[in-house]
């Protein structure tokens, strides 16, 4: 008996490295891979966003919270996003209070007379302006995570402190 087809071929082109690939990529993100993508990705979208200069710092609030005053809008507190700062007002450990001072120090000397450049991105839960920030032209977000004062934090579930 003659077979007119064979019943296993091989597909042509790269139909077979495209799925590979597709779930070698879904692994990565599953298993965390999203974690390490996220911040490139965040800090090119920062680097190509419109930002407005003519705001100035009042203070550090704490370590990812600044009081701004912006002409038109009066003072407002804004939390700066792609970054996570331990928590000063109710933090769960002595550790993390110490941490906490640290963050807010770190974030008051960037912003000691460095130009202010921020793009207003909406409201958080608690009414407070999240913004994009640099300050004397760095992203506070990395400048924060490099020295150890926060980490990358994009909406998801937070790490203790303690």
């Amino acid at each position: 008996m003659r077979r007119n087809s064979i019943p296993f071929r091989r597909r042509a082109g790269g139909a077979g490295l495209r799925a590979a690939l597709f779930w070698i990529l879904a692994f990565a993100m599953l298993s965390g891979g999203y974690g390490l993508l996220a911040p490139v990705v965040d800090d090119r979208v920062s680097a190509m966003r419109a930002m407005r200069t003519d705001c100035r710092v009042v203070r550090a609030v704490d370590g990812d919270t600044l009081d701004l005053a912006c002409p038109e809008q009066g003072t407002m507190r804004v939390r700066i996003l792609g970054y996570d700062a331990p928590e000063l007002f109710s933090p769960k450990c002595d550790a993390e209070h110490a941490a906490a001072l640290r963050a807010t120090q770190t974030l008051r000397n960037l912003a000691r007379l460095a130009p202010v450049e921020v793009a207003f991105r909406g409201h958080d839960r608690y009414g407070r302006w999240l913004a994009d920030m640099r300050l004397g032209g760095r992203r506070v977000a990395t400048a924060m995570v490099e020295s150890g004062n926060g980490r990358r934090y994009f909406g998801s579930l937070r790490g203790g402190w303690c």
